[in-house]
């Protein structure tokens, strides 16, 4: 590898001496695309593209290039008496592959019935002095090093491409949903001054100028809000949040929401917009609303996956009726003594202390979640479990929230929200109380916001999604590293990284 990379390098110096220029600032052909040249194939047609080399092939006087642009490929033809001698002999003397050239020429079709450009000019655009591993289509072996070298793993996996193209689709379609639907975009500070929204660990930061610490945000929820009490009735924001927490194939310190609010709206209202958006989002992007899911990481056959149907309605069950239906528990006729020995059972434990309410729902958590596989609201949730949320309007013990399930993840979380100042007051007090006695991811006081809230905040429903999550679903990926460009990976030296490369090359040679 070092080797190919030591001649590479020479042929930019030389290059140079010659005085042609490597990294050209500009291209000179007026430019299609290798997707548009599909579309249009007519023959005698001339074309100017741009792309990279991924495969040479020389035959005597002709020889074909395999050339990628976005993921679609297009062959070159090159002929020696076409070219000219000189031109012809150059290509081989400077290109290699992972170069990025621009051609022109006319369109033909091989003996074999191949689209090709017949190249009568070619030019150098970048040149690339790494060895590529393997071959276009190859998917790198080391799952690290893909996330590592992610502009590497797009670049030679198509899978991976694609997956961030229809992520980038995803989040579109879910814009000029709300969009339609009335929402205005907002932004919130990603830096606050208390972290809210949401239990969790922050990140801290110092604000040098005025010297205090303040938080990257867990959360947009309490700016939002701000935003309707200030009078608008539909907002919403997609947006990097930040947790200092776990990194798994569902978590990632760094991540994307969807968060959005209206006014004179709840939790079922929350339902309705929630089902609606995410029908909208399948139906653009995948064309479908039946969406194979593997079971296991990597499948191998068609019976490895099944089906999600995201056709609606979608199913609607209480959190004590889901125990009830997947574990075979009625919460309601133990005592509390009876939840604690199901709490030691499951190896569950209680930060600051047993609640009876934040049992019951770390009891679902554990038995019932993975067990969701159809789109599932799971609806009306213990008291305990979020200060944010407004008190059950038929059960004071409860709260009206839902959570979305789909493929044992959960999807998304929403609220008919708090908007009594005095009992918000009394809830983050609680939060303190608990936080306290040892519960490390407890809801700090907000003071400016209760003191928003008294300003009065129209009855709203508000609903966070996880954007990672849904572009996962949609990918049909167990891990969330596959769907995140640059995921968080523990540092590694130079040292350390050369030699995943080295390794992989030498698998791929």
């Amino acid at each position: 590898m070092e080797e190919e990379e030591r001649l590479r390098k020479e042929k930019v110096k030389r290059l140079r001496e010659e005085g042609l220029n490597p990294y050209p600032p500009d291209v000179e052909f007026s430019l299609t695309s290798v997707a548009e040249i599909i579309e249009n194939p007519h023959p005698g047609r001339w074309v100017a593209v741009a792309g990279r080399i991924f495969a040479i092939r020389r035959h005597g006087g002709l020889a074909f290039v395999d050339l990628y642009q976005e993921g679609a490929r297009i062959q070159l033809g090159l002929r020696k008496n076409i070219l000219g001698k000189d031109q012809f002999k150059d290509f081989f003397k400077w290109y290699d592959v992972g170069d990025i050239i621009e051609v022109r020429g006319p369109l033909f079709y091989t003996k074999k019935g191949e689209l090709t450009i017949e190249v009568r000019a070619v030019r150098l655009l970048s040149k690339c002095v790494k060895k590529i591993p393997g071959k276009y289509g190859h998917s790198l072996k080391n799952v690290e090093l893909r996330y590592r070298l992610r502009h590497l793993d797009m670049m030679m996996n198509p899978q991976s491409f694609r997956a961030f193209q229809l992520r980038s689709r995803i989040i579109r379609s879910m814009r000029e949903f709300l969009w339609q639907h009335g929402f205005m975009e907002v932004e919130t500070p990603i830096i606050q001054p208390v972290y809210g929204g949401a239990a969790a660990k922050p990140f801290k930061t110092k604000i040098n100028a005025i010297n205090e610490e303040w938080y990257l945000r867990i959360s947009p929820e309490l700016y939002l809000k701000r935003f309707l009490i200030a009078g608008y009735t539909k907002v919403f924001e997609i947006g990097k949040q930040f947790r200092n927490e776990d990194i798994d194939v569902k978590h990632n310190p760094e991540f994307t929401s969807l968060e959005l609010y209206q006014s004179n709206a709840d939790y079922i209202d929350m339902m309705n917009v929630t089902e609606k958006l995410i029908v909208h989002v399948v139906k653009e992007t995948i064309g479908t609303l039946k969406v194979k899911w593997p079971k296991i990481p990597h499948p191998e056959s068609d019976a490895d996956y099944l089906e999600i149907d995201f056709t609606p309605p979608w199913k609607r069950i209480t959190m004590k009726d889901a125990l009830k239906e997947h574990a075979n528990l009625d919460v309601d006729s133990l005592s509390d003594d009876e939840i604690k020995s199901l709490l030691v059972e499951h190896e569950i434990e209680i930060p600051g202390g047993y609640n009876r309410g934040l049992a019951i729902a770390e009891l679902f958590e554990k038995l019932v979640e993975h067990e969701l596989i159809q789109p599932t609201f799971v609806i009306d949730y213990p008291k305990e479990t979020t200060p944010l949320c407004k008190p059950h309007r038929d059960n004071p013990d409860l709260i009206e929230r839902f959570e979305l399930y789909i493929a044992g993840m959960e999807l998304a979380n929403a609220y008919t929200e708090l908007n009594d100042p005095f009992l918000q007051r009394e809830f983050f007090e609680e939060e303190v109380r608990r936080h306290q006695s040892g519960a490390e991811e407890t809801h700090p006081y907000d003071w400016d916001f209760v003191e928003a809230l008294e300003y009065g905040m129209s009855p709203a429903g508000g609903m966070g999604l996880g954007v990672d999550r849904l572009v996962m679903l949609l990918v049909g990926t167990h891990s969330i590293k596959e769907v995140i460009p640059f995921p968080i990976q523990k540092r590694l030296s130079t040292q350390e990284l050369k030699k995943l490369e080295e390794e992989e090359l030498g698998e791929t040679e």
